[in-house]
């Protein structure tokens, strides 16, 4: 059970940042606990030109700001793709442009890589995606399924980043 040590409201934005999809996952504290209160994914078509699938992922990520009004924006961080040089620098720019929208907004902005998450979570750093998405069940005790995995992973992010800044532990 995912316990809010000082009853502070706080909402974050966890991001798992990706040009196809970038998933996303609101996460509020509440008086004993927290809930997710939105989650999906952010979809472009790769018949779009680059800048038009980053203005997508960028007025998605500004939406969510402006609905959720969150004090923290949680990205997973960058991970090594170096055999797939072209995935990686498309990756940058998705991140560039949620990095933009949360420093517009003064949201502040933590980067969290997938290992931390994954211990932080499920309490060793190569657990699955299906380990990840049961484990944000339980924490945030939900009936449904945070699908689809992005949002899961988002919510995961999210979850760690309030833990780390003190708003909640489970």
């Amino acid at each position: 059970m995912v316990v809010n040590q000082n009853n502070i409201r706080t909402t974050a934005i966890g991001i798992d940042p990706g040009l196809a999809a970038t998933g996303y996952a609101v996460i509020r504290t509440r008086n004993r606990g927290g809930e997710a209160c939105d989650w999906g994914s952010l979809k472009t078509s790769p018949k779009l030109t680059i800048p038009h699938r980053l203005q997508i992922i960028y007025q998605g990520i500004e939406a969510l700001i402006k609905k959720w009004k969150p004090a923290l924006l949680i990205m997973e961080d960058i991970y090594a793709m170096g055999a797939f040089p072209k995935a990686a620098i498309q990756l940058g720019e998705v991140k560039g442009v949620i990095c933009l929208a949360a420093q517009q907004h003064t949201v502040e902005f933590m980067r969290i890589n997938p290992t931390e998450v994954k211990c932080s979570i499920t309490g060793h750093g190569r657990a699955s995606k299906d380990q990840v998405r049961r484990t944000v069940k339980r924490i945030l005790q939900m009936r449904e399924d945070i699908t689809p995995d992005h949002a899961s992973d988002a919510a995961a992010l999210a979850i760690t980043g309030l833990s780390r800044k003190g708003y909640y532990r489970w």
